[in-house]
């Protein structure tokens, strides 16, 4: 069965044409050395079959035709020997078997046709799942961004969104130290296996990275997300060097943003090597911008509890005022009255 990717299907169908004209030719040259009695009709399905490699309908019906009009030709053309019954019998065989494998080849194509519209059909379901699910996951990370739970929490549960959705078993979260100008690991995960993934973990939580250093480093200095196809063969992954088998090997990352600032980098990681995934990557950067809103409001919150404290210290100070005047006014009235 011919497939789609065959490299005889990439060649111009003129090329084709002509083996069949050429085919054609050396056939009826062979019929005409031959007595009548032994026909090569039959042999003119060859150029019936190179219709079929053309994947070219009107091919395949062209070459039956000349198949069909070529083994009548031979008739006259081929030297007399047999008797003329036995001719025409041998004859119409080898049209009939012509016919048939005409009849064979458009089905075989029919059925190339339904087996590509159905891969077409089920890649652009696929397509259409995937559009789908990134669109919950950005609802539901949206949802976060704006709750009033701690900031570990929504991180927390964004990673694990995140890993329901994508189905990538292990998800971390580095810090970016503002001070030392590092990343630091911190103890927000999601591992679906936590015994398998315990020495990664391990490692992982030993291992702070300076800027440009490993997955998360990478992603602080081009603020993009950035994929590995397999953490074993990448010369900057330092924790790979840390252990014998950490049971990861594809990684992807991406920053976690305020404006233009990282503040912090989510990695994960497969159990196996993955070529890069474009549509994720680029899913993934909306979502840094999504959670960099968390450490905003985190942010606003403890600017808006160091305003308050900032009022409740000025009501204070205008309150004790307040008393000390009144107690003044007090005793200058009551010196009067005496």
């Amino acid at each position: 069965m011919l497939s789609k990717n065959s490299p005889l299907l990439g060649k111009p169908k003129i090329i084709y044409r002509i083996i069949s004209v050429i085919l054609a030719a050396v056939i009826l040259i062979a019929d005409e050395l031959l007595p009548l009695g032994v026909s090569v009709g039959e042999a003119y399905c060859a150029l019936v079959l190179v219709g079929l490699l053309a994947r070219d309908k009107q091919l395949i019906i062209g070459s039956a035709i000349t198949g069909t009009v070529l083994t009548l030709v031979g008739v006259w053309l081929s030297p007399p020997q047999a008797q003329l019954w036995i001719v025409w019998v041998n004859r119409i065989l080898s049209i009939f078997l012509i016919w048939l494998t005409a009849g064979f080849s458009l089905l075989q194509i029919r059925s190339i046709e339904v087996r590509e519209e159905s891969e077409e059909i089920k890649m652009a379901y696929q397509l259409l799942k995937e559009e789908v699910n990134y669109v919950k996951l950005h609802r539901v990370i949206a949802v976060l961004a704006n709750s009033k739970q701690r900031i570990e929490d929504d991180l927390a549960d964004a990673m694990q969104v995140i890993c329901y959705h994508t189905g990538w078993p292990v998800g971390h979260l580095y810090l970016r130290d503002e001070e030392q100008d590092i990343l630091n690991p911190t103890k927000i995960w999601y591992l679906k296996d936590p015994e398998k993934f315990a020495p990664f973990k391990k490692v992982t939580e030993a291992t702070p990275l300076a800027l440009g250093e490993g997955l998360p480093g990478r992603v602080v200095n081009s603020g993009n997300a950035e994929w590995i196809i397999d953490v074993l063969k990448d010369k900057n992954f330092p924790r790979a060097r840390q252990a014998i088998e950490i049971g990861v090997h594809a990684g992807f990352a991406f920053p976690i943003l305020i404006g233009t600032k990282v503040v912090g980098v989510m990695e994960f990681f497969s159990e196996e090597a993955l070529e890069p995934d474009p549509k994720l990557l680029e899913v993934m950067e909306g979502i840094g911008y999504l959670l960099g809103r968390i450490f905003e409001r985190y942010q606003a919150n403890i600017q808006k509890e160091e305003y308050d404290e900032h009022l409740r210290s000025l009501y204070n100070r205008l309150e004790s005022a307040r008393q000390t005047e009144d107690k003044r006014i007090a005793g200058g009235l009551t010196d009067e009255l005496k």
